[in-house]
């Protein structure tokens, strides 16, 4: 076993102090750091866009409002039990697509138009087994209509945020209008 004498260890320990010294010396500090760039401001929506974003409003708003009828209004308790799936859904999607309508300086209607409030006006007087069969066709129907608008409006679209949102909802309303056949 090998140990170094008294001399080696007095000789390496001041080596090392003088490295450590030394390495302190040559670096005095951080360069300062760059500026930041400016913030870019998002830009405003395209009248494509703007028009994407009120349709999926209406089309998010209208299915809100039949679903919170349909927890009460249904007699399938498939349809009842999906209500409740699609709220929570659709107000997470028209939460996502309020704040991108904001950033992209477009104001969103607070109710659903006046021919989408009329079939909820419609739906409202139906319980039970009619009301089943009304909203099944309902469902299908306007899934049939928002995936039209939604593909021909997304291939001109020119924000991807918006188009993703597009395709989220026409994706939950494929698989809602599934389930309730």
């Amino acid at each position: 076993m090998f140990l170094p004498s008294r001399h080696q260890v007095l000789a390496c320990s001041s080596l090392v102090v003088s490295l450590f010294t030394l390495s302190a010396c040559m670096n005095p500090g951080q360069p300062p750091a760059p500026p930041l760039p400016s913030l870019a401001k998002p830009a405003p929506f395209t009248a494509v866009d703007t028009g994407l974003a009120t349709k999926l409003n209406d089309a998010d708003l209208t299915h809100i409002a039949l679903a919170n009828l349909a927890k009460t209004h249904a007699a399938r308790n498939d349809i009842a039990l999906l209500s409740t799936t699609i709220v929570k859904d659709l107000t997470d999607n028209h939460d996502k697509l309020t704040a991108l309508a904001t950033t992209g300086t477009v104001t969103l209607a607070a109710k659903p138009s006046a021919q989408s409030q009329k079939v909820i006006d419609q739906m409202q007087r139906l319980h039970g087994a009619a009301f089943d069969r009304a909203y099944a066709r309902y469902l299908a129907s306007s899934t049939k209509t928002t995936s039209t608008v939604i593909d021909a409006d997304s291939a001109t679209s020119t924000n991807a945020d918006l188009v993703k949102l597009a395709t989220d909802l026409k994706t939950k309303l494929l698989g809602y209008a599934a389930q309730v056949k």
